[in-house]
């Protein structure tokens, strides 16, 4: 089955999974030499019994999630995931041609493809996931990679008038909120410097102090 695997425990999830199995052996490939076609196609409407049998129960769990070879989680009923789910599509062109299972070429895999199933709990165990755009599965904090922010530093004798509106925090995570006012005052003492934040007590004065915004995500190996 070229890498892909159910995660069904049920017998009927088993049992399809060993016809499919079945003619990767050496043993039962000769066998099918002999086979009339008909003969052939009555060998693939028992595999394709079974296999419906487990893709109804695992539809019918309610629990059902797709992941395509290209790592997206996909919904059962997802347009593009169709031909996994439809076994009577998948086998249809063995059914045409039931010659392709009495091939010999190492080139061309004739048991058509089991889907990479998962239920709920499996996708959201899951350290990178990325959504199909087109079925949208309804699965929380759902995204194409684990990202992390970035952030620019600087210190606030560095604030100008573009960052108004910019959301800062200190560097231990404290939140500033935006930046509404900056200010420098000549006193007798020498200039006095103030940058003022929408959620902030009191103003920030040293103009040496660290501040940091969001720049950017980047994402998580």
């Amino acid at each position: 089955m070229s890498g892909l695997t159910s995660p069904a425990d049920s017998e009927a999830g088993q049992a399809a999974a060993a016809a499919r199995t079945m003619y990767k052996q050496e043993d039962y490939a000769r066998t099918l030499q002999a086979l009339s076609h008909d003969e052939l196609r009555e060998r693939m409407k028992e595999t394709l019994a079974l296999e419906k049998a487990a893709m109804q129960e695992w539809l019918d769990s309610g629990d059902c999630y797709i992941i395509s070879l290209a790592g997206k989680v996909h919904v059962p009923t997802c347009d593009s995931m169709r031909r996994f789910v439809d076994r009577d599509s998948a086998w249809s062109t063995n059914f045409r041609f039931p010659q392709r299972l009495q091939g010999d070429s190492p080139d061309e895999d004739p048991i058509p493809a089991w889907p990479i199933l998962k239920t709920r709990a499996q996708i959201e165990a899951m350290p990178r996931r990325t959504a199909c755009p087109l079925c949208s599965p309804d699965l929380p904090h759902l995204d194409k990679a684990r990202r992390a922010i970035t952030w620019t530093f600087l210190p606030a004798r560095s604030l100008k008038s573009k960052h108004f509106g910019t959301e800062f925090r200190l560097p231990d995570g404290t939140l500033l909120g935006a930046l509404t006012r900056i200010s420098t005052v000549e006193t007798i003492d020498g200039l006095l410097y103030s940058a003022e934040f929408e959620f902030a007590e009191t103003p920030v004065t040293n103009p040496e102090t660290d501040l940091m915004y969001e720049t950017g995500t980047r994402a998580l190996a």
